[in-house]
């Protein structure tokens, strides 16, 4: 797989995911974390996960649906200007969202 492609599905794994989110406008919901339990919602509150520390629980709410949204655009952007631009994966920014997508792909490049 190229390293343009390698960003794109990584880019369409995280939407994958956050189509999945069962509550309404996912990307717009606020999620808070509440001791070890994770929440979110603007009308109501919807349970998105119980972890075992509060520190998991607000880094799970930081990284809520609206940033993997921001993260997949992010990525879709740099493919397309690694199609343009040859050798952009060698370096810079490119060099870093390929490094990010290949862990959300599982790790090595394909």
């Amino acid at each position: 797989m190229n390293p343009a492609d390698e960003l794109r599905t990584a880019a369409e794994k995280i939407r994958t995911l956050s189509k999945a989110i069962s509550a309404p406008d996912e990307r717009d919901q606020v999620f808070h974390a509440e001791g070890t339990d994770v929440t979110q919602g603007r009308t109501g509150l919807y349970d998105v996960a119980t972890t075992q520390t509060t520190e998991l629980a607000d880094y799970i709410a930081a990284m809520h649906p609206g940033v993997g949204t921001a993260l997949a655009d992010w990525l879709d952007f740099e493919a397309d200007l690694i199609t343009r631009v040859p050798g952009a994966e060698l370096r810079g920014r490119s060099g870093h969202a390929l490094a990010v997508a290949r862990q959300i792909n599982g790790g090595e490049p394909r």
